[in-house]
C-alpha cells in the first residue's frame, strides 16, 4: 500500500489493517523500515482520529466526584486541603470555580493530570438566593376606605409585591 495522507473512512479502516499487519510481523522488532512505516501510519491515523473523532473533554467536577467515591474520599477528607466546609461544597455543586491551587491539590490527592482539572466548565447560578429575595414583599402602609378607590387600593398592593382580591 502506497502510504498518504487518509481523506477516507475505507483509507482509514486500510491504514489500521496495515498497521495491525506491521505489528504482527515476526521480525517488526529487527527492522527499521517497518517501525518507521508504522510510525508514520499511527501519526496519519491519530491526524485522521483528531479531525473526523474529536473527544469532548470531561467535566473536571465531574471526573473529581467520580475519582472520590473511586477512593472513597468524603467532602469532609478535602476541608484540610481547599478550605473550609463551605467552600468544598460550592466547588463540587458548581456555585465556585476552581482556583489555580485547588487544581494542584485535586490533582495531588487524586492522581489526575492538572490539565484535566483546568478545563472549563459551567457554573451554576444560585437561584434559590435570587428567588427568596424576589418573593419577600415589600411592606406597605393599609388605607383608609374612606374616599379611596378599592382598584387603586389593589394597584399599590400589586405594585409592591403582594396580590390578593378586594371586595368591591
Amino acid at each position: 500500500m502506497k502510504i498518504k495522507v487518509i481523506k477516507t473512512e475505507e483509507e482509514y479502516k486500510n491504514a489500521i489493517a496495515l498497521m495491525e499487519k506491521l505489528g504482527d510481523n515476526p521480525d517488526f522488532e529487527k527492522k527499521q523500515e517497518l517501525i518507521d512505516e508504522f510510525e508514520l501510519l499511527e501519526k496519519l491515523v491519530d491526524l485522521y482520529e483528531q479531525e473526523n473523532y474529536p473527544i469532548a473533554k470531561g467535566d473536571p467536577i465531574e471526573i473529581i466526584k467520580l475519582k472520590m467515591k473511586y477512593l472513597e474520599i468524603t467532602q469532609k477528607d478535602l476541608t484540610p486541603l481547599i478550605g473550609s466546609k463551605g467552600v468544598v461544597s460550592m466547588v463540587l455543586n458548581k456555585k465556585r470555580g476552581l482556583s489555580k491551587n485547588m487544581i494542584r491539590e485535586f490533582s495531588q490527592l487524586l492522581k489526575i493530570d492538572q490539565e484535566i482539572l483546568n478545563t472549563e466548565y459551567k457554573l451554576m447560578k444560585d437561584e434559590t438566593a435570587v428567588s427568596v429575595e424576589a418573593k419577600q414583599p415589600k411592606p406597605f402602609k393599609f388605607l383608609s376606605s374612606r374616599g379611596v378607590n378599592p382598584f387603586e387600593i389593589q394597584r399599590r398592593v400589586r405594585q409592591r409585591g403582594s396580590i390578593f382580591e378586594m371586595c368591591a
